[in-house]
């Protein structure tokens, strides 16, 4: 559990975990130098709580790095990296743990919730549950030691954001172990990449229908949040990763086209609200809309974008038909409705 600036949350992680129907774990928090008084509460977990272990970085190193330490620290057979400012189920290790000893395989990934509370009162104003369900399996778990099925599962996991995450994971601590798999040090796709290097060595894979992991988004600045200025190369970063993948396992069929060009776009349009915000002119924008216009990676993906929403049609289908100004107008809503009516935007950007 890597902690940074979270005093107002760790509370609530920490007593989530002394209170695990399970027991048999060991709970490594990593104090990135936090500011606040966050390491002071881990480390009264630690003296009253044998299970719980604290280290202190001599340096602020960024998350990625406080994640590679929990690595190195690590004795149990599964690591999970659990944030500090999010929710967890008590059963989360029990449940987890069961499954594991059906089935030991290589990582396992269970369901979780996106929770989006008002900050100041913490009054739930929206929640969504991405499930097994959502992959369209009825049954409350799914294993598999197919590399056809489980590369196929990836590209499926993309879609509904619960292959980035990496914490709604158990992986197996070996395989990160004996391949040397650590967090780039690289802002905001930092998550992404890891598990797509995981999934390189994945054999065996359970997806569980439990959800036991609540995402708290509190409006709270997040440990791999913040201003990215790079936000757009980094996303484009993430989509070239998951596409050389699926081309090296020969599974970059057109559904894992639409999936990618759908992201991309997604992004586009998230960086021309980013700009927006940053204050850049109208003619700023449009010529970096021009300038990306005629990116190789821009004119494939426009190929493969579906209408099978609204929301690609309305957002994202002006920017494939090079209608900046229009698209322009709807960021501009867009940033209007995240900055006004913050609980309308979050439902709005969870339309795919």
């Amino acid at each position: 559990m890597p902690t940074y600036g979270v005093g107002d949350y760790i509370g609530d992680a920490l007593g989530g975990m002394a209170t695990q129907t399970y027991d048999n774990f060991e709970v490594i928090v990593v104090d990135d130098c936090s500011p606040d008084k966050s390491g002071e509460i881990a480390k009264s977990y630690m003296h009253r709580d044998d299970r719980f272990f604290y280290i202190r970085h001599e340096e602020n190193r960024g998350v990625s790095a406080a994640r590679n330490t929990g690595i190195e620290h690590a004795t149990g057979d599964y690591i999970l990296f659990l944030d500090p400012d999010d929710l967890y189920e008590r059963n989360l290790l029990r449940v987890c743990a069961a499954a594991l000893e059906r089935n030991p395989v290589d990582v396992l990934v269970y369901s979780f919730t996106e929770d989006y509370r008002n900050y100041e009162s913490g009054k739930m104003e929206y929640t969504k549950v991405i499930n097994l369900e959502k992959l369209d399996f009825d049954d409350d778990m799914l294993t598999t030691n197919d590399p056809v099925i489980i590369h196929k599962l990836v590209m499926q996991m993309e879609e509904i954001t619960m292959l980035g995450y990496p914490w709604n994971k158990c992986y197996k601590a070996s395989l990160l172990k004996d391949n040397n798999l650590r967090y780039q040090k690289i802002r905001h796709v930092e998550d992404i990449l890891f598990n797509c290097d995981v999934f390189d060595y994945v054999n065996s894979l359970t997806i569980l229908n439990d959800v036991l992991y609540h995402y708290r988004n509190q409006g709270q600045t997040r440990l791999t949040g913040g201003e990215i200025d790079d936000y757009f190369e980094l996303q484009k970063t993430r989509v070239k990763r998951i596409f050389e993948q699926q081309q090296k396992w020969k599974t970059c069929d057109f559904e894992a086209l639409g999936i990618l060009s759908k992201e991309y776009f997604r992004s586009f349009q998230s960086a021309m609200v980013r700009q927006l915000e940053a204050g850049a002119k109208t003619d700023e924008i449009l010529k970096w809309c021009k300038t990306e216009s005629e990116t190789e990676v821009f004119n494939e993906l426009k190929k493969y974008l579906p209408d099978d929403s609204k929301t690609i049609k309305l957002l994202y289908r002006p920017l494939t038909e090079g209608m900046f100004g229009t698209a322009l107008r709807r960021a501009r809503l867009m940033e209007y409705t995240k900055h006004y009516f913050p609980g309308v935007f979050n439902r709005a950007k969870q339309l795919r």
